[in-house]
């Protein structure tokens, strides 16, 4: 007892209470801004790991220099010590060497040593550890989702084709050789072939091969270049094994600038590819490769003004006045072009999606220039896949599934396919189905938010909130300002029981979301009504488009019951097939499970 008593007196002497404090305000200030380094510098998971383990490596080191030191006032003490005594001070003020390497001094420079090792790790790696996952130098900046390696060198990414001239028309040129060429090898079912929207956001990187492929999971890699000078085109490919950089095929083609011979430059292409990868190629595709859908260059190139524009601004609801008078164009040059007659009719379609016209106008219009295209080529698989969204329309789904997987038959590896069969699917209710669909997209072009964005919707429908919570934070790590990522996370978390999490998610949303606000806006009351909140629920519904089955179930939710079958009763009158997402929308549970449901919902269903 007294053997302990002495060395509590000891410890309480030498002040090692007050070290040992001192030491754990000061480390775990440190860690609070190793953690701030780590969330917004890129530092790996294991960072503050390291650093904590060198401050508990430290810990020990202190305490035994404060203990042959005595404290953190070693030095005072025993000069006034060795004073009282009479002891001359100078004997006195050698006690700090006693230790040997136990001192203050040769702490306080392990310490810096270990703080100058881990900045140089860190440093070290923000130059060069992390340079793979952020994509810079020119290119739109965002993290890249990286996929891993693939060792089947059936799968490739064909880059962005090099323009080698500064002329625009060259540049829609290259882009459409480059679209048809992806089009053509996505027919060959043996090969995996990364979609436009992914290996579009390489175009003129700085990265490597390896890294390319990497973040796409391809094993091969084709790039090359084109140059149109006067009548002729010249185009050069090399093939490339990624992870061993080697060449496995290259070619150049010299030729007369024509549609003949431009459509024979891509067949051949697609057809030495999948010789140089082993790939199978049947009869039928190998004769579909060799289709030549226009003989007029005049018709080719405004096409591919057209479609650029389609791509570009089109199919975001963008200029398609515009859009469509550049198919008419290509089809007043050639009118047998079947892919004109097939980028009208989408069009015309995304005019009648995005409110621009009326389905009286856009169905007959489109459902013609359809049929047009379908006429032209019957194996033109983009045409089944806009005859599926057509279906839709319509609400002929079985119809829709069959056109959509004639579609696949003839382009298994086409991603925008694979996503509108995910919609079909859900639509009939078959919500695992659509997950797999979905994911396959995502597989053939893995950088698309758009598809992303639509797995999490799939998600949604099948009920696997913290699912569609996740893909959604994915999207946002590339995108972290894309309105509809936040919007899909709003919706899971407030269905899936976190209404708080979804009103700070939806008002993420509505910063970006530009002409979408009045949608997001229904999110809020949705979420504010699943939280309880009536003050705020009330304020985001006040300018509410009432003819929205979103008003009715956010009045639902609310309690306000008899108000929210009317809202209801007036949005189906103004638009009847909202029924058919409502009958599947989890955040309508509630309200379908009340009896009025039912037989509103009898009135305004269509006939069989």
């Amino acid at each position: 007892m007294a053997r302990l008593t002495d060395i509590i007196h000891e410890i309480h002497r030498r002040s090692l209470w007050q070290v040992v404090g001192i030491y754990l305000v000061v480390s775990w200030i440190a860690l609070q801004v190793v953690d701030v380094l780590q969330q917004n510098f890129g530092l790996p998971e294991w960072f503050p790991a390291f650093a904590l383990g060198l401050l508990v490596l430290g810990l020990p080191i202190v305490v035994a220099t404060a203990f042959v030191q005595e404290g953190l006032g070693a030095r005072p003490r025993a000069e006034a010590e060795a004073g009282s005594a009479g002891r001359p001070v100078e004997r006195a003020a050698t006690a700090e060497g006693s230790g040997g390497l136990l001192t203050w001094r040769n702490a306080l420079f392990g310490g810096g040593a270990a703080l100058a090792l881990w900045g140089a790790i860190a440093a070290g790696w923000m130059l060069f550890g992390n340079a793979g996952n952020v994509v810079e130098d020119g290119e739109a900046t965002r993290v890249a989702a990286v996929a891993g390696p693939s060792e089947d060198l059936r799968s490739i990414a064909v880059l962005p084709f090099a323009t080698r001239s500064e002329q625009q028309a060259d540049e829609y040129f290259s882009e459409g050789m480059h679209d048809d060429l992806l089009t053509q090898l996505s027919k060959i079912d043996s090969l995996t072939v990364i979609s436009r929207t992914s290996v579009m956001q390489y175009a003129a990187t700085t990265k490597t091969i390896s890294e390319i492929a990497d973040e796409l999971g391809v094993a091969t890699v084709l790039e090359g270049g084109i140059q149109r000078a006067g009548e002729r085109v010249r185009v050069n490919v090399q093939l490339i094994e990624a992870a061993s950089d080697r060449h496995l095929w290259a070619e150049t083609y010299d030729e007369e600038l024509s549609a003949a011979n431009i459509f024979a430059i891509q067949s051949d292409l697609a057809t030495k590819i999948a010789s140089a990868l082993s790939a199978t190629l049947t009869p039928e595709v190998a004769q579909r490769l060799e289709t030549v859908p226009t003989e007029s260059m005049e018709a080719y190139e405004l096409y591919t003004r057209a479609r650029y524009a389609w791509e570009t601004r089109g199919a975001f609801g963008q200029d398609l006045e515009e859009v469509e008078a550049l198919f008419e164009t290509a089809l007043a040059a050639d009118s047998s072009y079947a892919l004109s007659w097939l980028g009208l009719a989408n069009t015309v379609l995304s005019a009648w999606n995005w409110g621009q016209m009326g389905p009286e106008i856009a169905h007959p219009r489109a459902r013609e220039a359809l049929e047009r295209a379908l006429e032209l080529d019957p194996a033109l698989a983009e045409a089944y896949a806009t005859e599926a969204r057509l279906l839709s329309f319509e609400r002929r789904l079985d119809e829709a599934e069959d056109a959509v997987l004639t579609g696949l038959e003839l382009n298994p590896g086409s991603a925008a396919i694979h996503a509108r069969y995910a919609q079909i699917l859900e639509a009939l209710g078959r919500y695992d189905e659509a997950v797999s669909q979905s994911r396959r997209a995502i597989e053939l072009d893995p950088l698309s938010v758009n598809y992303r964005n639509l797995l999490a919707d799939r998600l949604f429908y099948s009920r696997d909130f913290p699912a569609s919570i996740a893909e959604s934070r994915k999207v946002l790590e590339m995108e972290p300002d894309d309105w509809y990522a936040w919007y899909n996370l709003g919706w899971a978390a407030a269905t899936g029981g976190d209404p708080g999490e979804a009103v700070g998610a939806f008002r993420e949303s509505l910063r970006s979301a530009g002409d979408n606000a009045a949608s997001v806006k229904l999110g809020l009351a949705y979420a504010f009504a699943r939280a309880g909140n009536r003050d705020s629920t009330v304020v985001y519904l006040s300018d509410a488009n009432r003819a929205s089955y979103d008003t009715a179930v956010a009045l639902f939710e609310l309690g306000d019951t008899d108000e929210a079958f009317s809202a209801l009763e007036e949005a189906f009158e103004t638009d009847a097939a909202q029924l058919q997402r409502l009958g599947r929308d989890p955040s309508a549970d509630n309200l379908r499970a009340d009896p009025r449901y039912a037989e509103l919902a009898a009135r305004f269903a269509p006939p069989n």
